[in-house]
């Protein structure tokens, strides 16, 4: 009986574990895509066209991280336009990998009305 108990407790360590690791992934890999869009954002803003050669390795490193359902819409692109639409398109896989019940709205399309105001 206690071996089964303590076996039972390891499983749902492991269990534990595996599940923190997850979370802590999602995290990392969502603060990346926030930085690289941030400066990708800054580089619109300012009428930059073009992402310079070292931005777009270190983007590439980033995505590179995560799972390949994940990444593949990246565009390596050199028009700075490209890669935001792209790398929304990822952190929006990104949320579903993580979340898979999540799903975006439109608010022109759904009723608002629920929102606490």
């Amino acid at each position: 009986m206690i071996d089964n108990t303590s076996n039972r407790i390891e499983q749902q360590q492991t269990a534990n574990r595996r599940e923190i690791r997850r979370r802590y992934a999602f995290h990392r890999m969502l603060k990346a895509t926030d930085r690289v869009l941030g400066r990708l954002e800054e580089m619109n803003r300012d009428g930059v066209k073009t992402v310079p050669k070292p931005v777009r390795a270190e983007i590439r490193g980033v995505v590179e991280a995560m799972p390949s359902r994940v990444r593949e819409p990246l565009r390596d692109s050199v028009a700075v336009q490209d890669m935001l639409d792209s790398l929304f398109e990822i952190q929006e896989r990104l949320f579903r990998w993580r979340y898979p019940d999540w799903h975006d709205f439109d608010p022109d399309e759904e009723r608002l009305d629920f929102v606490a105001s």
